[in-house]
């Protein structure tokens, strides 16, 4: 029996807070987990004195986190940063992002996976959906992505913008004339709720549902594709948030952060995995996709399993 070509999709979530996906138990992300393997970790930075925005603000010095060797890493727990490292696998002192003005983004060194992964097998077909346009307006999904859906979640409500990329990415995801590789799509709807009434309102845990309804119409996507294919589903955030809503400072609230992997053909026994890291999310897809890891990359993160 030939070998099954790996695929692999990347879902990010903006701003869940995993106690809280825990307790709202949203039943497709409740199933990923159980199937198959999760974890948390802290990032390895965050502004004490930081207001809980989004808006761009001035970094400032800080302490080396622990167990950073003495690495000193100066960045908001804000979108910009975190999506910057997930997608780069390197943390914001490299990959230059350190709040959500982007302002001095090193996406020529530390492109983004899809981008990686084009660049070394340019027979890969990569696809990026995402509700918030500055992840594309600033490069950090870069222009060699063969498919890309982006649009303003400002503009058009959040609810609307997840909702629209989500029925795209479905659609995409369901054309077996298109072969895919490597997906990724990008969800806000949860951070900004979280901003305006914090992550323990009513209106987060619908905004969490509506999220897992989108993810499991892209399973179902997936599921329905021709055979010879072997999915595996990488999720994940960027930040918490405070009780109140708001992040940028270093509290465990803000800075813990998940990572859940499933493979839709095998049962990996819902397993921790130890503190994954959002730096771990680029090379995992990488490898799975027969990448090779070159160390002149100056990755951060390693894959979260062998094979």
């Amino acid at each position: 029996m030939p070998l099954k070509q790996n695929k692999v999709l990347v879902v990010g979530m903006d701003g869940l807070r995993f106690d809280r996906l825990v307790a709202i138990a949203p039943p497709v992300l409740s199933s990923l987990m159980s199937s198959g393997a999760y974890g948390t970790s802290k990032l390895p930075y965050g502004e004490a004195a930081a207001p809980k925005t989004e808006s761009p603000g001035e970094v400032v010095p800080k302490s080396p986190e622990p167990g950073g060797a003495g690495r000193t890493i100066r960045s908001r727990t804000d979108s910009g940063p975190g999506w910057s490292s997930i997608a780069t696998g390197a943390w914001p002192d490299k990959h230059g992002v350190v709040d959500n003005s982007f302002t001095s983004a090193n996406f020529a060194k530390f492109p983004d996976f899809l981008t990686r992964a084009k660049q070394a097998r340019p027979d890969l077909t990569t696809s990026a959906f995402l509700s918030w346009a500055a992840l594309d307006q600033h490069g950090a999904f870069g222009p060699a992505i063969d498919h890309r859906m982006v649009l303003d979640g400002y503009a058009l409500t959040w609810t609307h913008a997840d909702q629209q990329i989500a029925d795209a990415a479905e659609r995409h995801l369901a054309d077996p004339a298109v072969d895919h590789d490597l997906v990724f799509v990008y969800l806000g709807d949860t951070d900004e709720v979280a901003h305006d009434l914090g992550p323990h309102c009513p209106e987060y845990a619908a905004a969490l549902h509506a999220q897992d309804a989108y993810l499991g119409r892209l399973l179902d996507a997936v599921r329905a594709r021709p055979g010879g294919e072997s999915w595996t589903v990488l999720v994940t955030t960027d930040h918490g948030h405070v009780d109140a809503g708001g992040h940028g400072g270093t509290s465990d609230e803000e800075r813990t952060v998940f990572v859940i992997v499933n493979r839709l053909d095998g049962d990996l026994g819902g397993r921790s995995l130890d503190e994954p890291r959002l730096v771990d999310v680029a090379p995992t897809a990488l490898a799975l996709l027969g990448v090779p890891l070159d160390p002149a990359w100056e990755l951060d993160g390693e894959p979260l399993f062998n094979s």
